[in-house]
């Protein structure tokens, strides 16, 4: 059974985080009246969640579930989109290639956000060395030798960063087929 000290803790979570996240809703779905709709559907969906306390982030638990409620959106306009295409005389390439480039950026900005986690939960020694490959350009040799630790260890510590970014972005990688 839910508290009212659970319900005061959601309700000043939306309240905190309504307009940014109208905002980011309307400047994905271009629609200013779903986005009221799906932010306030992602805030009763959390309401409804019955163990919140294994939920870290509210915020971010709030803002994801509201961005992939904004996917299916997406989707149904695409599946609608398609559907009409099909049965119209003149098919316009335009409109459905902005639609799907629209979707592919918001799914670009999940997986980013996605890994953003991920390395942000990985080891400091792990999250360094995966950044100075990937961002500063050096090798594992130069990296060892900068770190005094043998290219070995490198290797261990990329394979664990590569391995937690690979799965962070799994799910979104299937969104986009």
């Amino acid at each position: 059974m839910k508290t009212d000290g659970q319900h005061t803790e959601i309700t000043q979570l939306y309240e905190d985080t309504s307009v940014e996240l109208r905002r980011l809703l309307v400047r994905k779905l271009g629609n200013a009246q779903e986005a009221e709709e799906i932010a306030h559907d992602a805030y009763l969906k959390l309401c409804r969640i019955e163990h919140r306390e294994d939920i870290r982030d509210l915020r971010k638990y709030l803002f994801t579930m509201a961005v992939r409620l904004a996917l299916n959106v997406l989707r149904k306009r695409r599946t609608q989109s398609r559907y009409l295409d099909h049965n119209a005389t003149e098919d316009s390439p335009e409109a459905k290639g902005d639609e799907r480039s629209v979707y592919r950026v918001l799914l670009a900005e999940l997986k980013l956000e996605a890994v953003k986690e991920a390395l942000a939960e990985l080891p400091d020694k792990t999250r360094y060395i995966f950044l100075l490959h990937r961002f500063e350009g050096l090798t594992y040799s130069k990296i060892s030798s900068k770190m005094a630790v043998s290219v070995k260890t490198v290797e261990y510590h990329m394979s664990r960063a590569l391995e937690k970014v690979i799965q962070a972005v799994a799910d979104y990688d299937q969104m986009d087929g």
